[in-house]
């Protein structure tokens, strides 16, 4: 987390920080995915784009029979509401278990509008699960009013969120860090 959280590190570095940690916390789930009996082939893994593709390598290693989703959310920087610009999905129904992977829980707000679209579905709020590298406790208490609290696996709670928004003290833009993308 040392790794992740220092700004100056290169994308390399911060690439294998990030799987160590995506590692880590798709093993604490499947335990607590044990523990809930919950079978490989109930799982529907939902990936919201396109930070959480640094989760997809271990989860789909972890999870070979699950079926795949993608969800495509951008925060809008003025408003930091999210925008929809993909969706692509497989079938879930309320005997459906949802791991939704997204590595930076803020506002809450795409986590928000994942689980109202997967609830318009049919799925079962109660057999969601959300995994995140770091949570406020504000996107915490937003997704906590759809899901159970104790199905959210966070690396890391931080302190809260700054006026634009942003985590704190946070480790800047996932994707952005992740991809190179970062100016």
């Amino acid at each position: 987390m040392r790794t992740l959280r220092n700004r100056s590190k290169k994308t390399a570095d911060f690439r294998k920080a990030s799987s160590t940690v995506c590692s880590a916390l798709t093993k604490k789930l499947r335990a607590r995915l044990r523990k809930d009996k919950v079978s490989e082939k109930q799982i529907t893994m939902i990936f919201v784009l396109r930070a959480a593709l640094a989760f997809l390598y271990d989860a789909t290693k972890t999870f070979p029979g699950a079926s795949v989703g993608m969800m495509g959310l951008r925060r809008d920087e003025q408003t930091a509401k999210p925008i929809w610009y993909y969706e692509n999905i497989p079938a879930v129904s309320k005997k459906s278990t949802i791991v939704i992977f997204d590595p930076m829980l803020a506002t809450g707000g795409s986590g928000e509008e994942t689980l109202k679209n997967l609830a318009k579905r049919g799925a079962n709020m109660r057999a969601v699960y959300f995994v995140c590298v770091i949570a406020a406790p504000e996107g915490i208490s937003k997704i906590a009013q759809y899901m159970p609290r104790e199905n959210i696996i966070a690396g890391a709670i931080d302190k809260g969120l700054d006026a634009k928004k942003f985590i704190v003290p946070g480790l800047g833009d996932f994707g952005d860090r992740y991809f190179g993308t970062t100016l």
